[in-house]
This record gives C-alpha cells, structure tokens and sequence, in this order.
C-alpha cells in the first residue's frame, strides 16, 4: 500500500532483544529513499518520517531483512509466558527423575527424549532463531550458547540413545532454555512500562474540548483544537491545552503537573497547563500549544526520550556469554584437534569435544541471576516494594545518592493547619469557629483544611471570589477568609508580626470589617517516618538530596528540618530531568536513585538510574519507575537500597558456584573424563548451591 500522502509512521517491532537490535532495524530501514527512521527500544516502535511515497512493503521487508517483524499487536510477552509454562510443566519432572535415572526402568531415556522435544523445538525456538541472528551480524550472546547447548545436549542424547549407549543429558535441554526463558519473560514485563508511563501521562489530558469559534460555542476532540482557539474551561474541569487567560479570575490546581499542593491564581494574561484542574469559576483561554505540543505532551516525550536513550545495563550473563562462548566452542574444536592429530582417535575426539559443549551449557549460570532476583523480588514484596524490574536491584547496590521528591514522599501531599494566631485582641477559638463556617462548603484545598478545624458554627450568603477567598455571614458578622495582601487590613503592622512568626508557610487571613482577627498558617507536614528515612540512608552512606517545585523557603525549611544539605527548589517538571543529568555528572562512579509520586516526576524517575514511586502516587509516575513502595512507607527506600546491596552480592556468589562447575568440568570433559555420573551429580549440585544461596536473602 503506498504511503505516499503519510508525513509519518509507526511500526511495532517484534523480536528486540537490547539496544542493538534497535539500532540494526533503524540502519536497515534508513537504507530506503525518502525514509527517515527513528527506532525506540523501550517502546518497542520505529518512529519514520516520510518525504517521498513509500510502499509498507518495503518498510516490512527491511525489518525483516535486519531479522525482525511488523506487528500490530506485540503478542510476545504473552507468548514467552505460554512458553515458560510448558517449559516448566516438563522440565521439573524430567530434571528430578534424571537425578535417580540410574533407578529407573531401561525405556527413561527414550520417555526423556520424547518428552523433552517440545522444550527442544518449540519453548527454545526464540533462542535458536537470536542464535542465527547474531550468527549473521558475526555476534555471540546467552542466547548462542543455550541454543547451542540445547541442540548438542539434545543431539548427544539421542544418538547415544539410538546406538545404546548411556550418557544422557536430556534434563540440561529441557532446564537450561527454560530457565533463562523466565528471566526473558521478567524483561519483556519491565520494558512495557515505558510504554505505560507514557499513555498514563497523556491520559491527564481530556478527550474533548469546549471551543469558541465565532459565535458558536463547538465540542470537539482535544486533538482538534488549534493554536489561536478560545477553549472554555468550566469550574471542576480539567484544563486542555496549554494557553493564557483571557477571560475570568480563578484558581488552578497544578498538583498533578507540579506535586504541590497549594493550589495557584489564574488571571487575566496568567498561562495554564493542559492537565491542570480549574477550581474555581470558569475561564477562556487562548490556545497557546495543541495538544500534541503542550506541556504535558513535553513530558511524555522526556520520558520516551530518558528510557529510550538510559543505556540498558545487560546482564551479567550476556557479558560473560560475549567472552566464554567463543571460549568454549574454541577449547571444544581444541579437544577434538588434539585427540584425533595427536592421539589419532577422532571417534573419541568427537565425543570430548561435544562433552565440553554439553558440561558448558549454563545450567547453573542460567539460574544464578534470575534466582537471585526471584527471592529478592518476593522479599521486597512482603516488605510493600513492588519491584516491577528486577535488573533495578542490581543498579540499586551502586547508588550513591538518592534525589527525594518533597510533597507526597517526604511529607503526606495534605494542607493541615499549622498555627493559629490570633490578631486584635479577639478570642482564638470563635475566630476558629468563625473560619471553619465560612470554608465548610468550599472544595479548595485551603478550605478544606481550615473547615476540619471547627463544626460548631454555620455560615449564610457565602460567596466563593476565584483569587480573593470565600465571604459570608455567621451569626449576623460578616466574616471573610482570605488571602488579600496584607497591606489592604487595617491592623497592617500586627499582622505583618504575626506573619513573620507564622514563617515559611502558606497563609489565609480570617478579618472582620478588613480589620484581621486570626491568621492561619498551613502547611504539608512531614510524614512521621521522614526523619528516620534519611538518617538510615546517611548509614548507608547515600546523600540525600531534596528536589522540589515549591517556593524556595519552604524547601529551605523542610530541608533544614530532616538534616538534608543539598536541596533545589522551583523546580519545574522539565527540569527535574536535568537536575537528574546534573548530579549525575558531579558523581561519576555512582549511581542516581530517583524517588517521587506525581506527574511532575515522571520524566526524572524514567531518567535516573532507578526510580523509585510511592503507592498513593499516579499511575504514571508508577510506570516509568522500577519500582513502586506500596504502602507509602519512606523508610522503604532505605530498606530497598539494602535489599539491592543484599542481592548484587547474592549473585555475584552464585556466579562463583556456577563458574566454579564449569571451570572444574570443562578441563575433565577435554581429557575424555568426563563420568556422566559425576557430570549430573555436578550439575545438581551447582543448582542447588545456587538456589540455597539465593535463598539467604529471605533471612532478613
């Protein structure tokens, strides 16, 4: 189908297995005229733009050729799950009886066999197919080896099996891909919350929008508004696009965009940002960005951006396979060189070089990382951390500072009244119940805290002013709350007193006749688990770092507060990247731990080495971080960063069992003496190392 009228493009790639990947489907389609193609890793998708007509064909074609496929629904997690069911449903019975195969009846290896072809064929068919990948781009990975492995421990097997011989390794083909297919299965889950956090992130936006074009007031869809339009924006609602007021006096609340929890003034020539809430009466903008270019939408493309480009840290198996694989097949062609020029026995030859493949093929390496990250991963969630990547662990024994997000982590995200002091000689408690009266029925967040105070009176004739407070009567006096400059009551000096008492705080004003009776301050307190949190991690010796966009005295003070020396504040959404970015190149060797609740730290959490997410936070913020502290606890995130410590020496000790099995092995194999008694027994005996040792961590 030509494309010729398409400007741009976007195909799902099926089958990218790293960074790599990506870029072999962005060369091989970059090859095409009038193509110019972009391919995104952790979304899973090539982003083209189009200046000539383009047949789909040929865009098809070059992915194919680059040995990928087009899909338009990625099926592939749920087919790894498939696969890694059945792999497993057959594997455990076929490795247990192995282990007594010398008690079983003589027609085991050929049940064996049969049972192990599926594995062999179909569950390890996605190793074998990035086997011959990498065998066309002149590569070598895990995936060679356990496709290598499979086939020559499969292949041995049965030719042993037809010519009646005894040494059998059918367990090694039906564990090994069935094994590492489950540590496959948890990265393809990780991977799709890019894509996650990103869809979340948008859906703060409307569908539609309320438009005034001329004299006719239109409902149409967000994406359909454009730059110069008047959008009404009625009270309750959110707001958009981005624009300026140009008609009404309201106020916003930005806490999903910004964090904070004071809400902010909306008037005339004043911007606001699509995904924002109106509070008050209704406004007209002028559309100052589309949808698709609004603030919002910036966002989502800093996070597509933060997680396309994180370099993707491999795992330590594909590392080692880089160089051992290579090792292995040359010290196996070695061992048949050497018996068959110099011993003169090819037969015998033959049968040491493939024992070397098969005693190789990572039984235990397989499950030496993966097994460690099960436990950890189960630990962490009896403890409320949700670790939706395990490879975060790893990257969390290497972190050395630690950037917390203030409102809604380190304090409750909640105004709560603060102080009370009273002005002009009246009595605190009525000019309490005075207050609370008049802000009972207002859904403002100020007003909801000062109306939690009191219950005793009722207010009448209450009007709510967008910008000004709310007004009314209570019991025959007029009474206003408020947050007017101080300079318009008439009791001006004490209460500029008492707001200098009040401190760094956010402040309303209850006056009767403009003279001020009580000033209220409010404030986000801290949670109760704060202060322990950072000195748990100063033990760790990880600097905490405070990053907000609140006003600078505020973040001063709450700093100031829990013993933290390096904070930002004003902080905007798009810059919490680049403080990220900042820290980073200030602490090279150490890695950057990200943690915060809302939709103003996506872009941060998907850019730090790892993201953190507290439970009451948004979906988005939970889905571009690694992992989500369920029950809010702020002391999790000390707990996690020891858990990550914990775990990384877990698996480099397992790696040590694992190793140490093949390195013993593999000279014995050479030799030709290679006992296939002693080669199972070897091998359980590896597993099982590596499966008690990974089970440690359960210890505290």
């Amino acid at each position: 189908m030509s494309q010729a009228e398409v400007k741009s493009l976007d195909l799902d790639i099926e089958g990218m297995t790293c960074t790599a990947c990506s870029r072999r489907v962005e060369k091989s389609l970059n090859k095409i005229d009038g193509v110019s193609a972009y391919v995104d890793f952790a979304s899973e998708k090539a982003h083209l733009t189009l200046s000539a007509a383009v047949d789909r064909a040929d865009l098809v074609k070059a992915v194919e050729d680059a040995g990928y496929a087009v899909g338009a629904e990625r099926n592939e997690l749920k087919s790894t799950l498939v696969r890694l069911w059945v792999g497993a449903v057959i594997a455990l019975p076929v490795a247990l009886i192995s282990m007594v195969h010398d008690w079983m009846p003589p027609n085991w290896n050929l049940i064996a066999a049969i049972a192990t072809l599926p594995i062999v064929i179909w569950v390890a068919w996605p190793f074998h197919s990035a086997a011959l990948k990498n065998l066309k781009h002149r590569a070598t990975t895990m995936d060679t080896l356990v496709s290598l492995g499979v086939i020559i421990a499969y292949g041995y097997s049965l030719i042993e099996l037809l010519m009646g011989g005894h040494e059998a390794y059918f367990e090694v083909a039906a564990v090994v891909p069935t094994v590492v297919l489950l540590g496959r299965w948890l990265e393809l889950r990780t991977r799709r919350s890019a894509t996650d956090s990103v869809r979340a992130l948008l859906s703060a936006i409307p569908d539609t929008a309320v438009v005034r074009r001329g004299d006719q007031q239109l409902t149409v869809a967000t994406n359909q508004v454009l730059v110069g339009d008047l959008v009404i924006v009625a009270s309750g609602q959110k707001v958009p696009v981005d624009g300026t007021v140009v008609e009404g006096h309201s106020q916003i609340d930005n806490s999903l965009i910004t964090g904070e929890s004071v809400p902010t003034e909306a008037a005339v020539g004043m911007t606001v940002a699509a995904g924002s809430l109106n509070l008050g009466a209704s406004l007209v903008i002028k559309t100052t960005a589309a949808s698709a270019n609004s603030r919002i939408s910036q966002i989502a493309d800093l996070v597509r951006e933060a997680t396309a480009h994180k370099a993707k840290i491999s795992s330590l198996t594909d590392k080692i396979s880089a160089v051992f694989v290579p090792a292995v097949i040359a010290i196996s062609i070695l061992t048949f060189a050497a018996w068959w020029l110099i011993g003169g026995d090819a037969q015998a030859g033959l049968r040491a070089g493939i024992a070397v493949l098969v005693i190789a093929c990572p039984c235990a390496l397989g499950i030496a990382v993966p097994m460690s990250l099960a436990v950890a991963t189960s630990v962490g969630a009896r403890r409320g951390i949700v670790i939706r990547n395990p490879d975060a662990l790893s990257l969390l024994s290497k972190v050395k500072s630690v950037l917390l997000d203030k409102t809604g982590t380190l304090t409750t995200g909640q105004l709560r009244v603060a102080k009370t002091i009273p002005l002009a000689g009246f009595d605190e408690p009525r000019a309490i119940a005075l207050a609370a009266a008049i802000e009972r029925n207002s859904v403002h967040p100020i007003a909801k805290a000062i109306a939690a105070l009191d219950s005793s009176l009722s207010a009448e004739g209450v009007i709510e002013t967008a910008g000004t407070g709310v007004s009314g009567r209570v019991d025959g006096v007029a009474v206003e709350v408020s947050r007017r400059d101080a300079s318009t009551f008439s009791n001006l000096d004490a209460l500029v007193a008492a707001i200098a008492q009040a401190g760094p705080r956010s402040l309303a004003i209850t006056s009767i006749d403009n003279q001020a009776v009580l000033l209220i301050a409010l404030e986000d307190h801290l949670r109760q688990e704060a202060l322990g949190t950072i000195s748990k991690l100063k033990e760790l010796g990880i600097e905490p770092i405070l990053l907000s966009g609140d006003v600078e005295a505020r973040v001063a003070s709450v700093a100031k507060e829990l013993g933290i020396e390096t904070y930002f504040a004003g902080v905007a959404p798009e810059q919490k990247l680049d403080v990220v970015s900042e820290i980073k190149t200030k602490a090279p060797g150490g890695l950057i731990a990200m943690v915060g609740d809302g939709l103003n730290d996506v872009a941060a959490l998907a850019g730090a080495d790892v993201g953190l997410a507290m439970g009451s936070g948004t979906h988005a913020a939970q889905s571009a971080a690694a992992i989500t502290l369920v029950d809010d606890d702020p002391l999790s995130i000390p707990y996690a960063l020891s858990l990550g410590r914990r775990t990384w020496s877990n698996i480099k000790q397992n790696l040590g069992w694992a190793f140490g099995y093949n390195v013993i092995l593999i000279p014995v194999a050479a030799l030709g003496l290679l006992n296939p008694m002693l080669a199972g027994t070897a091998m359980a005996f590896s597993s099982i190392s590596v499966v008690l040792n990974a089970l440690r961590l359960n210890r505290r």
